[in-house]
């Protein structure tokens, strides 16, 4: 029966592998400390009032301190972002402090930081959170919103790479 459940978890993760994404940096930074993750797993909720869904595993680090900071930026990054996606997602060897001195950041009203040049910033607050199987899914109200200027391609991951929509 067990190898049943883990060839079933191989299946969904294949499918799900097969899904193109937009990718995200979702950025905290408040009395917990600054911290910033790469993320496909955000969704639209509703727009009345302005809601995401943010999906993250129980075991990142940044679930802590996400929750003690209660603020947050989503980020929503354009296909020259590539390098921002693979620091944040770990796989550079930055540490989690150096990976914000690579790029251009600044700050919104909230006081959450943002990636210069991004397609989108969300700026926003955990209104809710739940936990669901191995990951716990948090509802983030919308305060500030920041659309970016023209018409360039979003950065997808497809197939567990990164790829450009262009």
């Amino acid at each position: 029966m067990a190898d049943l459940q883990k060839n079933f978890q191989i299946s969904f993760r294949d499918a799900m592998a097969s899904f193109a994404a937009g990718v995200c940096v979702i950025t905290t930074d408040g009395a917990a400390g600054r911290y910033g993750i790469t993320m496909t797993a955000v969704a639209p909720v509703t727009d009345e009032p302005p809601t995401v869904m943010l999906c993250i595993n129980r075991s990142a680090r940044i679930i802590p301190i996400l929750s003690e900071n209660g603020s947050l930026c989503i980020n929503m990054l354009a296909d020259e972002h590539q390098d921002v996606a693979e620091h944040f997602a770990g796989l550079t060897g930055l540490s989690p402090e150096e990976r914000f001195a690579y790029h251009i950041w600044h700050r919104g009203k909230t006081g959450q930081l943002e990636i210069e040049g991004a397609l989108a910033h969300l700026h926003g607050h955990i209104a809710g959170k739940h936990e669901v199987g191995t990951h716990f899914v948090f509802y983030v109200r919308l305060d500030e919103i920041k659309n970016g200027a023209g018409k360039r391609p979003a950065l997808l991951y497809f197939r567990r790479q990164f790829r450009s929509l262009d």
